[in-house]
Parts: C-alpha cells; sequence; structure tokens
C-alpha cells in the first residue's frame, strides 16, 4: 500500500495527533518507511523591515516568496527592503534542537522508529519538493497550525498541500 510515508511537523496540537496517527498508520505497514519533517521558515531572506516615515514595519520579501506578493500594497517594493539586523542565527539551531528532541520523545513513547529530517524554507514549497524528491506517497498533516492570523492571509497550509502535492494527504482531525 503506502511505502514512503512522510508527517509533517510544526508542533502545534494538530502535528502532534498526525504524528500520533502516523505512528499507528506505520506499526500496520512494517515495510513502510516513516519519516518526520519540521521546516524552520523564518530566513532573512523572506522576512525583514521596511522604512515607513519615521518607522520601520516587519514586511516579506516580495521578490523571493510570491506567495505573499499578492498581499503587499501597491508601490511597497523592495526598494527600502532590508533583512533583520538583529537575526538570532543561534536561534534557528535553538529551534531545531527543540523540535527534533520533541519529536524524538513522541517517537520513543511510542517505540516508534523514524528519520526526523529539519529542512529550511518555504513551508509549502518545502514540503512539495521533499514529497517530490524523495517519492513520498503518503503525507500525514494536522489539520490545523500554528498561526491563525498566517490562515487568513494565505490560507492553510493542509489545504494547499493537498492542493498542490503529487501524492496521497491524510488530514488529521
Amino acid at each position: 500500500m503506502f511505502k514512503n510515508i512522510a508527517i509533517a511537523y510544526d508542533g502545534s496540537e494538530g502535528s502532534r495527533e498526525a504524528l500520533d496517527k502516523g505512528i499507528d498508520l506505520a506499526a500496520l505497514l512494517p515495510d513502510a518507511k516513516l519519516t518526520v519533517i519540521y521546516v524552520n521558515d523564518e530566513t532573512p531572506e523572506r522576512a525583514g523591515y521596511m522604512n515607513v516615515g519615521n518607522a520601520s514595519a516587519p514586511v516579506m520579501s516580495a521578490n523571493v516568496d510570491s506567495t505573499y506578493a499578492q498581499y503587499t500594497p501597491h508601490g511597497l517594493g523592495d526598494d527600502g527592503y532590508r533583512p533583520p539586523h538583529d537575526l538570532d542565527s543561534g536561534r534557528t539551531a535553538e529551534y531545531s534542537k527543540h523540535m527534533h528532541n520533541s519529536i524524538q520523545q513522541q517517537l520513543d513513547a511510542k517505540n516508534a522508529k523514524a528519520s526526523v529530517l529539519a529542512l529550511e524554507g518555504s513551508v509549502i514549497r518545502t514540503i512539495i519538493g521533499f514529497i517530490e524528491e524523495q517519492n513520498v506517497d503518503l503525507l500525514i498533516v494536522g489539520n490545523s497550525g500554528k498561526s491563525g492570523l498566517q490562515k487568513f492571509f494565505v490560507g492553510s497550509v493542509s489545504s494547499k498541500l493537498i492542493k498542490d502535492s503529487g501524492c496521497t494527504v491524510l488530514v488529521v482531525k
């Protein structure tokens, strides 16, 4: 049935449910390869600050991630854009360590074997790229993630993955 299963994890309740269901399913399919992925999308290429009058406002770089470009007000381009000057490069490593430990604890609690991978980039494109590159035939995701405001502006991650991925997607509630 399914030989290569990936679980998208972001630390939310929905992704913890997806991880639990994915572990249970993998136990029923002993020949299946199970991979848990999490994506760190806080890269300086996508987020920065725009000078607006005497203030500085956080923005997404429209020329890097066109997903957000459609929500950028007309006339607000990259001319005044600058990457964040106070980006803490250790924050990414700390986030990855925290996510990896959290996932591994859940795997250990159920005596499950899986690869745990940290990926970087735009969440949707990175997951879809991973699916294609690794020939994943089942992706398991939670029905809700971390950011309600982000869903308001760009739609839910699970909805976009259902629409854009080339494999079967199981959404866990």
